[in-house]
């Protein structure tokens, strides 16, 4: 199972970078606004620059033709951009518009254009134009995951955290939609998202998700174990003890 960051803050991206365990970004506008972004373009670019990873930029409107307009317009800005919908009637006429036609990765107004890398390899594959992929998000019914998909989604995150939060069972809705997944033989991602403690991670991981996105305090959560910190303290200990022998 991959793991993804949620959120949009620079730092955090950039310390899960280094870890070598980051697959993906998500973002939202609630991150947007928390991290203080004012400019989106800029800030999904630099993202995308420091970790060279699948990065979801969420649009911000109800309407679907303006989602269109949004998606297309996201998905110019770097190759690594994944348009993110919300999962209602105008989303789905949305994501049904966004995949069907190619959009050029342009990376218009990036501080890296320059000598960039990431762009001459994707030049290089001929991955600059392409469909783009949609995260069709706030999934909390099975059937909204099988609508995505059947408009044209790429992945479908189910809110895990969310459901648990009302009485209902997060897991198992990762669970249903991969067993769909299997039996169906469709070849869509399920993010698990809303991920609200480490066991959250290991649940959806043994129920079918293919990632899970989580915030940067739970990803520290994961590493986190007081007999790892006790053994670690124990083996320094030994180790100052035996230059003194």
């Amino acid at each position: 199972m991959e793991l993804y960051l949620d959120t949009a803050q620079l730092d955090e991206v950039r310390a899960a970078h280094r870890w070598g365990v980051l697959r993906g970004v998500t973002t939202n506008p609630s991150h947007m606004a928390k991290a203080g972004v004012r400019d989106m373009r800029a800030h999904i670019q630099e993202i995308c620059w420091i970790a060279d990873v699948p990065t979801s930029t969420e649009v911000v409107t109800t309407d679907a033709d303006e989602m269109v307009h949004q998606g297309r317009e996201f998905a110019t800005w770097s190759p690594n951009v994944v348009v993110k919908i919300p999962t209602i009637p105008a989303g789905l006429e949305a994501i049904a518009q966004i995949t069907r036609e190619p959009v050029t990765a342009t990376c218009s107004g990036c501080a890296h254009f320059t000598d960039c890398p990431i762009r001459a390899r994707h030049i290089a594959q001929g991955t600059m134009t392409r469909r783009p992929e949609v995260n069709a998000t706030l999934i909390f019914a099975t059937n909204q995951a099988i609508l995505a998909l059947a408009a044209g989604a790429t992945y479908v995150s189910p809110f895990v955290g969310r459901l648990d939060a009302i009485g209902e069972d997060g897991v198992q809705l990762v669970a249903d939609i991969a067993e769909v997944l299997q039996v169906q033989a469709e070849e869509g991602r399920i993010i698990a998202a809303a991920l609200r403690h480490p066991m959250h991670v290991t649940q959806v991981a043994k129920a079918g998700a293919h990632i899970a996105t989580m915030a940067y305090p739970l990803l520290l959560q994961m590493v986190e174990h007081p007999l790892t910190e006790k053994g670690l303290a124990d083996f320094m200990a030994d180790y100052e003890r035996s230059k003194q022998a």
